[in-house]
């Protein structure tokens, strides 16, 4: 039996005729800081679900997580059982992200209409049963019928159900991301003791919220841009440090969360996948990156660096660093395979740029070179969060959908014969294009709006910020069950739903 797969038969599970999945709202921060500003787009297509699509067809929309932010609130704390319904309350009478709740209210409101909410990281409060009570309320305004037709998928199991004769799963996506576990077993407990008025234990954060909160969201006050440019390592750091270099040791801060991420590593080995040789893998590959720089992008910047008029001690500081490392063991530059000598090659040349006295946007622009090629936006890339729940989803899911990344994707799945997407985000987005990083104009024009720290600066330059408000559609009919990655957008007050190129894929 502890070898066997079970499955549920599909009788017992949860049926719609078509099926509606978006992700990463992100309603929450005060004006100035809020990331999304699509509450009319929202509210339409909301509206669209609930009287245009066939009243007779049961029709279920899910929200694939992070639904509210509350990582981004004021005075955020990780993990906030006592103020949590406060907070919640505040965000659904903000009047950027009220009428989206009033459409979800009218949603479920209506009969054959299903609202179900899987729990993100940055909504973990929402798993308390208070703070779920409330979200019920707000969410139902006390209509018991209402009630009956939403359905929170907190647990972390995610939503399982069939549209038509297909099985679709979805998922928020950081059950595979290090950095953002959740540990759910701990929310139980913790709602447990203060439900049993027991003793309550510290919340310890996962590697994500310490960084959020202990070092991105004082940035974020000056840089907004931080949480909209992709993809964020390699765009986001070497940007910051640019920007701000009085800022570099909350930059270098985000190594200090790495005993974190090797300790989330080694739970989520031993628990969510549960195989011994995985565990030791996980566990190599943590050690190795404990031992080392735990982000490249860094490297650069490790030493203590001087004013970059003084040119000599510049140079004197990066010699020094080369012989601590050396010290410590790390490879000289013939040692290292030849993918990453150019990787280490275009930041010494950054580097020395620097000393020399060449503009910072300059030196960003080069910093940034492989963007020129990135393919984050591709919908078909393989991105980390594809190829880690490809490999761990039981093989007969037909329709597997995802979120987290903020970046929509549809594509065939390499295990089993389903299909797999990512329904994106309703936040704006920032990508860095090839015509922008080839152009010493146009990027030096980019580098003083992000330099300006103003969200109103960022919408305002022209092409700088994108709204890829995309969501995927399930439907069944007579032959089988489609899928369908679309892009809402609003003609008047009225959604226009467009489905991208390439994502329509059909069980039969």
């Amino acid at each position: 039996m502890s070898n066997s797969v079970l499955s549920i038969p599909a009788k017992d599970l949860p049926q719609f005729e078509e099926l509606y999945a978006i992700s990463d709202l992100h309603l929450g921060g005060t004006r100035g800081f809020q990331i999304f500003n699509a509450a009319a787009e929202l509210k339409s297509l909301v509206q669209h679900l609930r009287t245009s699509v066939n009243q007779k067809k049961k029709v279920g929309l899910v929200i694939n997580g992070d639904f509210v932010d509350l990582l981004a609130e004021n005075q955020p704390v990780y993990f906030d059982p006592v103020n949590a319904v406060d907070k919640l309350k505040r965000i659904a009478e903000d009047d950027a992200f009220a009428p989206v709740f009033e459409a979800l209210k009218e949603f479920a409101a209506t009969k054959n209409r299903f609202l179900i909410l899987n729990l993100g990281n940055h909504d973990l409060e929402l798993a308390l049963p208070w703070v779920r009570e409330c979200l019920l309320k707000l969410l139902t305004g006390g209509n018991e019928l209402a009630r009956g037709r939403i359905t929170f998928a907190f647990d972390g199991t995610g939503y399982l159900c069939m549209v038509g004769k297909a099985l679709v799963l979805c998922v928020h996506g950081n059950e595979v991301d290090n950095w953002n576990l959740t540990d759910h077993e701990k929310i139980r407990r913790i709602s447990r003791d203060v439900v049993q008025g027991r003793p309550v234990t510290d919340w310890i954060p996962n590697a994500g919220t310490q960084l959020v909160i202990d070092v991105m969201n004082n940035l974020k006050r000056k840089f907004p841009f931080i949480d909209l440019l992709k993809p964020e390592v390699p765009a986001v750091i070497p940007t910051l440090i640019a920007l701000a270099p009085d800022q570099l040791t909350k930059v270098q801060a985000i190594g200090a969360t790495a005993a974190r991420l090797w300790w989330d590593g080694l739970r989520r080995s031993t628990g969510f996948l549960g195989n011994q040789e995985e565990m030791v893998a996980e566990m190599a590959a943590a050690q190795r990156m404990m031992s080392s720089s735990f982000l490249p992008e860094l490297e650069i910047t490790a030493p203590k660096m001087p004013p970059r008029n003084d040119s000599s001690s510049y140079a004197d500081a990066l010699l020094q660093e080369t012989e601590r490392r050396l010290s410590q063991g790390e490879q000289p530059m013939s040692l290292i395979d030849q993918d990453r000598q150019g990787e280490y090659l275009g930041k010494w040349s950054a580097a020395w740029k620097y000393i020399w006295g060449e503009e910072p946007s300059e030196v960003l622009r080069e910093a940034l070179e492989k963007l020129r090629e990135d393919e984050s936006f591709d919908l078909s890339n393989e991105d980390d969060t594809f190829v880690n729940l490809d490999s761990q989803i039981g093989a007969d899911i037909d329709f597997l959908i995802a979120g987290h990344t903020h970046l929509a994707r549809a594509r065939r799945r390499k295990k089993g014969r389903g299909w797999y997407y990512n329904s994106g985000t309703w936040i704006r987005l920032i990508r860095l294009t090839k015509e922008v990083l080839e152009s010493k104009e146009e990027f030096k024009k980019v580098f003083e709006t992000f330099k300006n720290g103003k969200m109103e600066d960022l919408d305002a330059h022209k092409g700088l910020v994108m709204r890829r408000l995309t969501l995927v559609k399930i439907a069944a009919d007579g032959t089988g069950t489609t899928g369908e990655l679309q892009h809402a957008s609003l003609d008047g007050e009225k959604v226009v739903l467009t489905a991208a190129p390439e994502s329509r894929f059909t069980k039969i």
